[in-house]
């Protein structure tokens, strides 16, 4: 266990105090480190409201560190996303995308999160002319993390600046990537009347009749937060005690403090080994699936262990052998199934790697007895896939992810990962 995850510890026995000194005594003596400690010495600062050391701690990480790109990725955040110093957080993304002489397309690199980030900035102040330079640069990645809400901002810069058919040319894009997203759909039709978009439903295993499903827009849900104070508040007035209230999976692990940066992942020979025979295959503006990444499959080891992580392999490629899929995750446990790895969240945890929660059961027992409604821990995606990962007793399993096999919640910057479901 690294001084980080001792500091992790201590904050879940609420020692907050004693999680600040451990990371300050490391640091002082390891200026030149790569596990996560001036991130989360930062942020522990933000959560006893002390702004300048958090901005003090992240800054002297980037002059120890010169090499580290993430630790500035980081401070822009810190600026951006905590201190709403917009002025200043655009100058540390400038800075650091001006390291990069050409794109780079992986996702283990800095440079498509800082375009994300300065491409909306610069969206939000009106300054067109370069959200739509940055823009331009980050769609050529045909990245995963490119939103509908991307397509749609950098579509109406677009139309604003008179390149209309270059406009035609992304909203088309958008829809095609973004099946189901009936706002986007009704944007590029209202835009583009004469032209001719196919709106094509969201995968789903099936419709249950009389089941309502509301989603709960949130404020921005970090790491360590209260997620049992956040679930009761935003539900408060509209649950009733026989509905039931579902979390996303990623969300929910996020504020349990399970993340980790790639700057503090180290893949090892296993990793890197093991995930080239996971499907390699990357679909533009869809990704590859989390454990072709190394850095992910490290987290899967780290959380199942080398030897299952090992046999799981071996029996994911006597799978293969015999047709089957799915052997892999059979051998290797729920755990490695439920990571997501970069760019799978919304910024700016859009640079980790996010495993499940530690224990999903007892998650679900404790919302139910802080609102007295049932509920789930649901890990779903845009292919018609829903999974109760953890559930109380008095909920059918099946039905529940047919239900939501629509994906209620959402998977981009909806910040909606609260389901309440009804009738079921």
């Amino acid at each position: 266990m690294n001084t980080t995850e001792r500091a992790k510890l201590l904050l879940k026995k609420n020692k907050i105090e004693e999680a600040i000194e451990t990371l300050e005594v490391f640091i002082k003596e390891n200026k030149k480190e790569r596990i996560g400690a001036h991130r989360l010495l930062s942020q522990l600062y933000m959560m006893t409201s002390s702004k300048e050391k958090a901005t003090a701690t992240l800054k002297e990480g980037v002059k120890d560190n010169p090499d580290n790109l993430w630790l500035q990725l980081m401070l822009g955040d810190l600026f951006y996303f905590d201190l709403k110093d917009i002025n200043s957080a655009i100058e540390i993304y400038q800075n650091l995308l001006s390291h990069f002489k050409r794109p780079e397309r992986s996702t283990m690199s800095p440079y498509r999160y800082v375009l994300k980030r300065l491409s909306n900035i610069y969206y939000e102040i009106g300054e067109f002319e370069r959200a739509k330079k940055h823009f331009e640069m980050f769609i050529t990645l045909e990245p995963s993390d490119f939103y509908a809400s991307d397509f749609r901002k950098f579509t109406e810069i677009l139309i604003k600046l008179g390149f209309k058919e270059r406009a035609k040319e992304v909203i088309k894009i958008g829809v095609k990537t973004h099946p189901g997203d009936l706002s986007l759909f009704n944007f590029a039709k209202e835009n583009f009347q004469r032209e001719q978009f196919e709106f094509r439903e969201k995968r789903k295993r099936g419709v249950l009749e009389g089941v309502e499903k509301i989603p709960i827009k949130t404020n921005l849900i970090r790491e360590f937060d209260d997620i049992y104070n956040t679930i009761d508040s935003y539900t408060k007035t509209i649950r009733k005690d026989d509905d039931i209230i579902t979390i996303s999976s990623c969300v929910a692990a996020m504020a349990e403090g399970r993340m980790y940066t790639v700057d503090t992942i180290i893949p090892s020979f296993l990793a890197k080994f093991v995930s080239r025979f996971v499907s390699q295959k990357s679909v533009s503006f869809g990704g590859a699936a989390p454990l072709a990444n190394p850095y992910a499959m490290e987290i899967a080891i780290h959380e199942c262990g080398s030897l299952r992580i090992t046999i799981a392999a071996l029996a994911g490629v006597i799978g293969k052998i015999f047709g089957k899929k799915g052997w892999f995750y059979m051998v290797a446990g729920s755990q490695s199934a439920l990571i997501d790895d970069p760019p799978a969240s919304i910024p700016p945890f859009d640079y980790a790697v996010i495993p499940g929660p530690e224990n999903s059961f007892e998650m679900c027992n404790k919302i139910k007895k802080r609102t007295g409604c049932r509920a789930a821990v649901i890990d779903a995606n845009d292919l018609g896939d829903a999974w109760a990962v953890g559930f109380t007793d008095g909920i059918d399993k099946r039905k529940l992810e047919i239900a939501l096999s629509d994906n209620p919640a959402e998977n981009e910057d909806q910040r909606t990962p609260i389901v309440i479901v009804k009738g079921l």
